[in-house]
């Protein structure tokens, strides 16, 4: 029958509606048709004159700033949702309401100059650089007074809301703590109160043990199916120590983390014929000292399901695939390197 599952850290319920339950094999989606790189795409190399002067990039060959030569680029996003990020913060009334301006940052990092080349398809030493590339960002921004979270997201497919198809990540700074992060430091703080031990490190240990629903590991990370699995082939990677802060990570971290983002994202693409998808890492604010029950963690969220009347007036959400047997079909698929150009590329 239906089971209702409750998350540890944020106290969400979520129905897993067993009785629905789709094969995770029903979720693979047909064969993306071929297509060809934009010849206008703005982050494409040569095309450097189409975005903002650039803030950082790799450019292992000492080329010049805003010419081709880069391994990683980052400039500011052309349509800022937040921005400039200075000056002081003023939360004012407007009636019962408040308001405050928009302050923040607002980055695109391009993750590679392939065109239809993501983070999956990458070398390790270029998934690295990637990783490095947010870490370096993060730091940039950390210290600015304004800036109160420090958010770095990528969002995979049209229908996760990407555009341009050219493989992108994006860092938003803005100058309020978002309620998600709120509700994870409360359910750390509560899980210390009444067990006296941390909630992520308990977690780890349980599903290490149970492995009905891990998907890749190694020794410093963890990707699985959270127990109470939101979307169907949701999943979560999760450093095994206390680790408050993503910025944090050392070299040897760097790369395990980098093994473990493309491990997860290589066995979706390959099982499930590359869905739209996004992930985010949800890290400590730069501001507070950090909890040290809190462990910064990437959260990915497949486009495979809609959210209808019930999971919008509840807030209860609906799985019809169990983390289990989606962690199971994962565990079984074995990435390939998958040239994009030879496909239909995500809409990034």
């Amino acid at each position: 029958m239906p089971q209702l599952r409750q998350d540890l850290v944020t106290g969400r319920w979520v129905a897993i509606a067993t009785e629905r339950a789709k094969r995770p094999s029903s979720f693979t989606r047909a064969a993306p048709v071929a297509t060809t790189a934009a010849a206008q795409c703005p982050f494409c190399p040569g095309h450097e004159s189409m975005t903002p002067p650039e803030v950082m990039a790799y450019r292992p060959n000492g080329s010049a700033s805003n010419t081709t030569g880069w391994e990683v680029r980052v400039v500011p996003n052309l349509y800022p949702a937040f921005g400039p990020a200075h000056g002081e913060v003023q939360v004012e009334p407007d009636g019962p309401y408040l308001k405050m301006d928009g302050v923040g940052i607002h980055e695109v990092l391009i993750t590679s100059p392939a065109h239809a080349t993501d983070i999956s398809g990458l070398s390790n030493h270029e998934a690295e650089l990637v990783v490095q590339a947010w870490i370096d960002r993060m730091r940039v921004h950390q210290d600015n007074p304004t800036l109160r979270y420090l958010l770095l997201i990528n969002n995979h497919g049209k229908e996760a809301g990407a555009s341009p198809e050219h493989p992108h990540s994006q860092l938003f700074g803005i100058p309020v703590l978002p309620p998600v992060y709120e509700e994870e430091a409360a359910g750390v703080r509560r899980y210390r109160d009444e067990r006296r031990r941390c909630v992520y490190c308990d977690i780890v240990a349980e599903e290490t043990s149970a492995r009905a629903r891990v998907i890749f590991e190694n020794e410093r990370f963890l990707a699985f199916a959270p127990y109470a699995s939101r979307t169907p082939f949701e999943a979560q990677i999760l450093p095994k120590w206390h680790s408050s802060r993503f910025e944090s990570l050392t070299s040897a971290e760097r790369g395990a983390f980098a093994e473990a983002l493309q491990a997860l994202t290589g066995r979706l693409e390959t099982g499930l014929n590359d869905p739209p998808y996004n992930f985010f890492i949800h890290t400590s604010p730069p501001h507070l000292s950090g909890d040290v029950d809190y462990h910064w963690h990437l959260e990915l969220l497949p486009k495979l399901a809609i959210a209808a009347g019930f999971e919008l007036g509840s807030g209860v959400m609906i799985n019809v695939t169990t983390p289990e047997s989606a962690a199971e079909f994962l565990r079984g698929i074995e990435p390939r390197s998958v040239n994009r150009s030879e496909l239909a590329p995500a809409i990034h």
